[in-house]
């Protein structure tokens, strides 16, 4: 297996521009207060019921009823955030590499509403307060990115887990972004749905924040650079309410990572700006 890191793939498709109206989200600053103060109770509590049912209740479940309990759970999260799902196209149910764009926190838990899949995810996720025991809990892929090497290792895992029947997840961005345009890819991590025993194939995945009532884009979930968890929900809190849509689009096979990796990286950014025209 090549281990030597590729460099980013870049977008062949030109970026969007946003106007100025749809660049930042609009705020309802009034009861804000008092649904974030509730949506934070609400949420670590069901985090700490998460926690029980991985450590209760996990070792005697099978591999479909623990995907059962992740989507179940992963649903009443973005009840609780505040979000709408809205699921367009058909999840593969063969095993598939799932790749997204990636915008927020709540990424993970919207697609895993729809059909949970294997995360890689950084290592350090596993030491968050909270959200660590559940990321170790649900058989996330922890990948140490200060260490070049180990990338071999977390390639090798995404095959088994793909061999064995699983589904696995990336954000080939390697970090968020503000949802409205893509950052490069990275091309290693595809290299798993390259095995040549290797029956996946790749589901890019389009995520989409927008106002539920209008159906524009809305950047209130992104949680980008030094933002915080609780500055992503502080801002959800105040702006009117949301919906994360999920759209699954047509699997894509290819001999090579590179090629693979640009043309999910194609499609995913052709549906993106063709949602964000389509919302003006």
């Amino acid at each position: 297996m090549n281990s030597a890191p590729d460099r980013a793939v870049a977008p062949a498709v030109p970026p969007t521009e946003l106007p100025a109206s749809v660049a930042a989200p609009r705020l309802r600053r009034v009861s804000a207060p008092v649904r974030f103060a509730a949506r934070l109770t609400r949420l670590s509590a069901h985090a700490v019921r998460g926690q029980r049912i991985i450590q209760s209740r996990f070792p005697e479940l099978s591999d479909a009823q623990k995907r059962q309990h992740i989507r179940d759970w992963s649903v009443q999260l973005l009840h609780l955030s505040g979000l709408a799902l809205q699921v367009n196209g058909t999840p593969l149910e063969t095993p598939s590499l799932v790749a997204a764009n990636h915008v927020s926190w709540i990424d993970i838990f919207a697609i895993n509403a729809v059909q949970p899949v294997r995360f890689v995810s950084k290592a350090e996720a596993a030491q968050w307060p909270l959200i660590g025991p559940l990321v170790r809990g649900v058989g996330t892929l922890l990948i140490e990115r200060e260490r070049a090497q180990d990338v071999v290792r977390v390639i090798h895992q995404m095959a088994q887990c793909l061999q064995q029947g699983h589904h696995v997840g990336v954000f080939p961005e390697g970090t968020t972004g503000y949802g409205h345009d893509l950052l490069p890819f990275h091309a290693n991590l595809f290299q798993a749905a390259c095995v040549a025993d290797c029956p996946a194939a790749v589901q890019p995945v389009v995520l989409f924040y927008a106002d539920q009532r209008s159906g524009r884009f809305s950047r209130a979930a992104s949680y980008v650079g030094d933002e915080t968890m609780l500055g992503s929900l502080w801002r959800m809190s105040a702006a009117a309410p949301l919906r994360i849509e999920v759209d699954y689009l047509a699997p894509l096979h290819a001999p090579t990572r590179r090629a693979l990796t640009q043309q999910t990286r194609d499609a995913i950014a052709e549906h993106l700006h063709q949602r964000l025209r389509d919302s003006r």
